[in-house]
């Protein structure tokens, strides 16, 4: 049996007997899968579902509320239609839209429901099938995604609520907060407009966004604070004003229910109080300075509000929290910013916005009962964000500017290491850059044209000595055949000339012949040649000898 089938067979068998593999093995996706582009239609269909869906799930919620209400409450009536109308009516309050309970005008907004609905409108953003993709249709899905809530409001609180409780001219509010919250869901994801949107502004800007988020939730946490301390200090008196209010417990836990729903606007004027302005409940104005106190309504929540005139230790010990906000601005724009004008400017962006949260928050949670003395409720808007961009931006920007003022610069020179006569220093970073860019391509350019000379002088000096040492050579070879050969010639006649002498003289000792005449005219002749006077052969002879010479020695 193969190896391979060996194995098999061992994985879907065991000691007990064979095992069957009911389904096969599939591997795990990698990853999530690349975004789809979808059609519009399709993008624009699943807004409207999502924004449809929001819209309806915060109705029921606050009617359940009201219904909830109404069954543990016995003094609240026995309709239970009255009672889902007035759930439907906190549904619009909720969507800041200001309502009439018999005549008597309502514009205090529950904040806890409104925060709820901001949760769902932002946490829906980006999620669904047919999430828009690009630019376009993601401005697309939000834009129906807010106008499909806000129909869906105006048609059910103008249709099911109260008669003549919700103005028609104050539907506009639900199309406005669902497109804020719609568009703070988008761009706080991956998305291409927050792609767009780190690449426009400077790394400054995105620290200072931050900066404010972190300052406006040390403000709020602050407020939250000062309520959870004032109850705690004031906890008989709130007991007092719930046991006069409902009687039974069940009416005191409708009360309490009731109570909840407005706790953060309570926490966005302890806000307001610890920055040292204060609020007011109608009439009477408190701050830890200085208090007007007056006779509040019998609310277990508005037992917290101080119950003296006077200066308030605690309240001024709690503005603490506005410089604590700027110390945490400044540290953190020095931990991610490397000068110290980026600091200082991303220092100040955070205190502007966290103040400007601060106060639009504090417009958003200020509202009151009626036409009357407690037609205002809540901490001065402007004041309260005025106050705060002083306390938190002083710190933040203290911070920003002097920490490490010795060793981290004011801010970065454009180009570094040029020189002056080369760039002008009056032109902006890019001219600089651009200067300093055609700068480095002369001299790349120049220092090129340095080496091709170069190489072409060597080369010129190398041919020339190797032409130098062919010619030399060739020179020096000639002569030394020359020389050779002359010097043979010479030893031949000198021989010849030795041989022709004795001979002679043996002929002359022998006997006299006729041809010693032409014996003694040949060495006349052989001694004229030795002393140059007649050359032995002819005259091109040795020229002739030099061109063998040279030719059987050619460089070539």
């Amino acid at each position: 049996m193969p190896t391979a089938s060996l194995g098999h067979d061992r994985a879907l068998h065991c000691d007990s007997g064979g095992v069957t593999q009911l389904a096969p093995e599939r591997l795990a996706p990698p990853g999530n899968p690349p975004p789809v582009d979808h059609p519009n239609g399709w993008v624009a269909a699943a807004a409207a579902v999502r924004g449809a869906t929001v819209a309806v799930s915060g109705l029921i919620f606050t009617a359940g509320i009201a219904l909830v209400v109404w069954a543990i409450t016995p003094a609240s009536g026995a309709e239970a239609g009255a009672a889902m109308r007035a759930g439907v009516a906190g549904f619009a309050l909720a969507n800041l839209m200001p309502i009439s309970v018999d005549g008597t005008a309502l514009t205090l907004p529950p904040l806890l429901l409104t925060g709820l609905i901001i949760a769902l409108l932002t946490s829906v953003a980006r999620h669904g099938r047919f999430r828009p993709q690009g630019q376009a249709q993601e401005a697309l899905a939000v834009l129906v995604s807010a106008g499909t809530y806000g129909l869906i409001v105006a048609a059910t609180t103008r249709g099911f609520g109260p008669p003549d409780a919700i103005p028609a001219g104050s539907v506009w509010t639900a199309t406005a907060l669902a497109l804020c919250a719609m568009a703070a869901g988008t761009v706080g994801r991956e998305s291409a407009w927050r792609s767009w949107w780190q690449r426009l502004v400077p790394a400054w800007v995105h620290t200072g966004v931050r900066g404010g988020a972190v300052g406006l939730g040390v403000l709020i946490a602050g407020g939250g604070l000062a309520l959870v301390v004032a109850l705690v200090g004031h906890f008989a008196s709130a007991v007092s004003v719930s046991a006069l209010a409902a009687p039974t417990w069940t009416d005191g836990l409708g009360l309490a229910l009731l109570g909840v729903v407005y706790v953060p606007n309570a926490v966005i004027a302890g806000a307001g109080y610890l920055s040292g302005v204060g609020f007011v409940v109608g009439p009477g104005t408190y701050s830890p300075f200085s208090s007007s106190i007056v006779e509040l309504p019998a609310v277990p929540l508005l037992a917290a509000t101080p119950d003296h005139s006077g200066v308030s230790l605690v309240g001024i010990a709690l503005m603490i929290f506005p410089l604590l906000a700027g110390g945490l601005i400044g540290w953190r724009v020095v931990r991610r910013l490397t000068t110290r004008q980026e600091r200082t400017f991303a220092a100040a962006a955070a205190s502007a916005l966290a103040a400007v949260g601060l106060g639009a928050l504090a417009w958003i949670a200020s509202g009151g009962v009626g036409d009357g003395r407690w037609a205002m409720m809540g901490a001065p808007p402007l004041l309260t964000a005025g106050a705060a961009f002083v306390e938190v931006g002083v710190v933040a920007v203290a911070v920003a500017a002097m920490v490490q003022s010795r060793t981290v610069p004011w801010r970065v020179a454009g180009a570094a290491a040029v020189d002056d006569d080369l760039v002008d220093r009056s032109a902006g970073p890019d001219e600089v850059v651009d200067d300093e860019d055609e700068l480095l391509d002369q001299v790349g350019a120049e220092i090129g044209d340095l080496d091709d000379d170069l190489d072409s002088d060597v080369d010129n000096e190398t041919d020339s000595e190797s032409v130098s040492d062919v010619d030399n050579e060739t020179d020096s070879e000639s002569d030394s055949d020359v020389d050779s050969e002359s010097d043979s010639e010479s030893d031949s006649e000198s021989d010849s000339e030795s041989d022709s002498d004795s001979d002679s003289d043996s002929d002359s000792d022998s006997d006299t012949d006729p041809a010693d005449e032409d014996g003694e005219s040949e060495v006349a002749d052989q001694d004229a040649i030795d002393d140059g006077d007649v050359s032995e052969s002819d005259p091109g002879a040795d020229d002739d000898a030099v061109a063998t010479g040279r030719a059987g020695h050619d460089p070539g």
